[in-house]
């Protein structure tokens, strides 16, 4: 499945897409991508991006179902120069969601000990 991204500054964006995007605040935007093979549209929530062995990461959370869930997408290059988001294939998709584990624990471990020193 392939979904193409949106440049999140519609006001300055020259290309035609049916995306729609809004922010939410300024750390969380919401936007609307659509399945290439289907034409079905989801929209999720970015919430976060990484960087894993030379190659960019989204990570979504779904906002169309009742039980939000994360979703990692890699940030790819298409035909038009522009960046994509493509989902991950099977074979390593676990390697990335245990990479990004990885990192949230050790955010989470940063900043305890930055609340730990402040409290000194």
């Amino acid at each position: 499945m392939f979904f193409e991204d949106c440049n999140k500054d519609c006001n300055s964006c020259d290309r035609e897409c049916d995306m729609n995007e809004e922010f939410t605040n300024e750390d969380e935007s919401i936007i609307t991508m659509v399945d290439a093979d289907t034409g079905e549209e989801y929209q999720f929530a970015l919430v976060d991006d990484f960087e894993y062995k030379d190659q960019s990461y989204c990570v979504l959370i779904t906002l169309d179902e009742e039980d939000p869930e994360m979703v990692i997408t890699k940030v790819v290059p298409m035909e038009n120069g522009e960046e994509g988001l493509m989902s991950l294939d099977e074979s390593e998709a676990d390697e990335i969601y245990e990479e990004y584990d990885r990192l949230c624990e050790e955010a989470e471990l940063e900043d305890e000990e930055d609340y730990s020193d402040e409290e000194e």
